[in-house]
């Protein structure tokens, strides 16, 4: 599967490993050839420019910090890839993300530090009865070893970090390859005071505390205002919150009116045990146990009964 042009890795010197590059690329080509298996390189470059990269730009320009792993996963992954591998005859499509699927349930993986479930968490329930998560019952250093043995040459290779099109999160160079013009604006407290001046607002997310002023006191991004291009800035108590508004993407089940769950606000944040209210208009007013900090308008918001996965939203506010 092609994403991107091979040309954008071979303009930049890339620092960090990310998927869908053209070694690896090759590498899928190595190994499919040692087991005899057919290969087909699907170039989709124009859907996933359509698709996903104008959808994350959109989204930075809106003030919000968006998640394109998680809608590449519905729409292409398991979405344009599958449908056409479905088409040429195939059962089944396998796929090495780290997690589970039980009784048609979405679940975690059981290497909790690998687990992927919270990007999976966009595919619909009727097409997990046609993949296949075989990592998902393994650690990764279980599945290296594996590989090893079967000599596979990548068993050692790097984890993947960055978004595949954005090669070391270098947003500004994405932004001016693009010819899109990003504005500078005041960074201001709560209390309306000029702190500090930032450099356009899609390089700042909530809860960002690398923001180059000295004030005395620690302090993070609270607030992206689109309207005025200011940041609002605040110390972390103010910056936490106690509930949150998500409209429901997904869900694996029938939700109640009110449930208790464990939900999980970004890939690296820790989970937060909750309880969710569940409006008519498809929106869930989310009630934190605890103050939890940087919850982010455009990100994803995932909910777990223990390993399961119940239902996924994009969080509003």
């Amino acid at each position: 599967m092609k994403t991107v042009p091979d040309k954008l890795y071979i303009t930049k010197e890339i620092k960090h490993k990310v998927c869908c590059s053209p070694s690896d690329t090759y590498d899928a080509q190595l190994i499919a050839k040692k087991f005899n298996v057919p290969f087909k390189i699907l170039h989709i470059e124009d859907l996933f420019e359509e698709k996903i990269i104008n959808y994350f730009i959109e989204e930075n320009l809106a003030g919000r910090t968006p998640n394109p792993c998680f809608f590449c996963n519905e729409l292409i992954k398991f979405g344009v890839v599958m449908e056409i591998a479905l088409a040429d005859g195939m059962d089944y499509v396998a796929s090495g993300h780290y997690a589970r699927i039980i009784d048609g349930k979405l679940y975690r993986a059981l290497d909790k530090e690998k687990d992927q479930s919270y990007f999976l968490a966009s595919i619909k329930k009727e097409k997990l009865e046609r993949i296949i998560l075989p990592n998902g019952e393994y650690t990764k250093e279980e599945i290296r070893k594996i590989a090893a043995q079967v000599g596979i040459h990548v068993s050692q290779k790097m984890d993947s970090q960055d978004l595949c099109f954005l090669p070391d999160n270098d947003l500004r160079s994405f932004f001016e390859e693009r010819g899109i013009k990003i504005e500078g604006g005041n960074i201001i407290t709560e209390d309306g005071r000029i702190v500090g001046k930032h450099d356009g607002l899609p390089f700042y997310t909530i809860g960002q505390r690398k923001i180059g002023v000295a004030t005395g006191q620690r302090l993070y991004v609270k607030a992206k205002n689109v309207e005025g291009n200011f940041i609002v800035v605040a110390p972390v108590e103010s910056v936490n919150q106690k509930t949150m508004k998500v409209k429901l993407f997904n869900t694996y089940e029938e939700l109640p009116e009110r449930f208790e769950a464990t939900v999980k606000i970004r890939k690296k944040f820790k989970e937060v045990a909750c309880t969710v209210n569940v409006q008519r208009e498809g929106t869930l007013n989310v009630e934190f146990a605890e103050p939890t900090f940087g919850v982010t308008p455009g990100q994803i918001a995932v909910f777990y009964d223990g390993d399961k996965v119940i239902c996924s939203g994009i969080i509003e506010k």
